[in-house]
This record gives C-alpha cells, structure tokens and sequence, in this order.
C-alpha cells in the first residue's frame, strides 16, 4: 500500500460524502442496471433468496477435497440454472458457502413465483443428496432462506475500474441472509421467511386446494430472538418423479 495517496483518498470521500444521492421510487429494476449510476439510487421492492449449507466447515474438512469439489460444482451449478429460470432476477451469485439470487419484484405475485422456486430447490436437494448417498459419497443438509421489503438500492464501486456492484440496503438480503442460516436446524423449516415475504405469500393458492399458510408455522428462534415463519414444502410432480427414479 506504499503508493496509496492519503490525502486523494480523504478528498475523495469528501466528496461522495457532500454530494446527494437522488432517489427514485420505480416499480422494479432490471438485472442489466440501466439507469444506475454513481450519483443516483432507486427505492423498490426487493426479494431475495439464500441457499446455505450446513455445517460446511465441518464438512469440507472432513472429507475427501477433490470428492467435495465436484459435489459443490455440480450442486452450486444446476441451483444456478433453477434460480435463472425465474425471469425476476436482477443479481445471482455465490458467497461463501451459500448460493444466492435477488429480486426486483411486485409483490405478491412475484414473491409467490419465489416461494415455488424455493420449494422446488428443497426437492432439488432430495434428488441430489439421493444420488450422493446412493454413490456412498458423503451428504448434507440446506437451509433456505427468503427476505421482502422495500429497499434502496445504489451502484458503488470505483469510477473507471470495472469494479462495482449494487448494495442493497434494507430488509430483504439481510434477512434471507440469517434466514437461511437457521432452516433446517433445532426444529425450524428448511425454509424460512422474514414476515413481509410471510405476509404477502400467505393467501395464496399453491395448487388451489391449500394455501400456503396452513403449512408455514411460526417458531421462535433462540438464535435470532424472534419469530420466524417456516415450512419444508416441496414440489409434489417433483418429488414422485424421484420417488419412481430411485425406488423409494
């Protein structure tokens, strides 16, 4: 860091600090980011959704590297190819150990379209750790988790570099975030949601004989030290497709 310049570095912050941010209010964003610039920010509703694996430190030591690589590259990529299929998505990535996608949606018809998304990722799982198990290659388990809100969302990075990405500050990813980091464990749903997304999904006809509130429930996370809403609802055409592949 020897050619850093400190004082083109503080005048540079001033800078960002004393200029304003104008904020638009628009119905949704595209994933191509037209519009945004350094200067600007919109506000819209968001979802977002977080698939987080289980105890992956352990399980990435514990076990064979070159086994696990290929398990993460064929599970993080076929959860990609799921994810882009919904024509919602403005941003999907990897952090860490969890798979993640972001949403510029209208709820709450969007955010249903996200909840099925979710239940065919837990299916998805089933199908996958079948084959793993079936290969004696060692499994794991996932947490789902899935955020709504309204937020703000501003282009930073620095100008000129290529290097820049959207921020999204609010409720949404944040909350799929540490969601996903509780589903699946000490009695909670593989899927858990924050109580916007809950709100606006509730309602809603899955297959018109059920809604989705009489099988999400509301727990209390000890973790968190609130209330979550959870469930472990797959796609039915799914699940006996795998049911008949693998015979059971």
């Amino acid at each position: 860091m020897s050619n850093f310049n400190y004082e083109e570095s503080r005048k540079r912050i001033e800078e960002i600090l004393n200029s304003k941010t104008q904020i638009e209010e628009v119905d949704s964003i595209s994933n191509d980011e037209d519009g945004f610039t350094y200067e600007n920010g919109v506000r819209t509703w968001v979802g977002a959704m977080f698939i987080d694996i289980r105890n992956s430190t352990d399980y990435f030591k514990e076990n064979d590297a070159e086994k696990v690589a290929r398990i993460m590259r064929a599970f993080t990529s076929e959860l990609i190819g799921i994810l882009k299929q919904n024509e919602k998505y403005v941003q999907i990535g990897i952090r860490g150990d969890c798979v993640y996608a972001i949403y510029s949606v209208q709820p709450p018809q969007d955010l249903k379209s996200i909840m099925s998304d979710a239940c065919f990722i837990n299916t998805f799982q089933e199908m996958f750790q079948t084959i793993l198990f079936k290969k004696d290659w060692p499994t794991f388990e996932i947490g789902i988790g899935l955020g709504a809100s309204k937020d703000l969302v501003i282009k930073a990075g620095k100008k000129g570099t290529g290097i820049n990405d959207n921020i999204w500050i609010g409720d949404a990813v944040i909350d799929a975030s540490k969601l996903s980091n509780e589903g699946n464990t000490h009695g909670i749903g593989v899927i858990v949601m924050n109580s916007c997304f809950y709100e606006n999904i509730k309602d809603f006809n899955a297959n018109k004989s059920y809604k989705y509130s009489n099988y999400v429930k509301r727990v209390w996370s000890s973790k968190l030290n609130e209330y979550v809403y959870c469930c472990n609802m797959i796609t039915i055409d799914f699940d006996n497709w795998i049911k008949d592949r693998f015979g059971y």
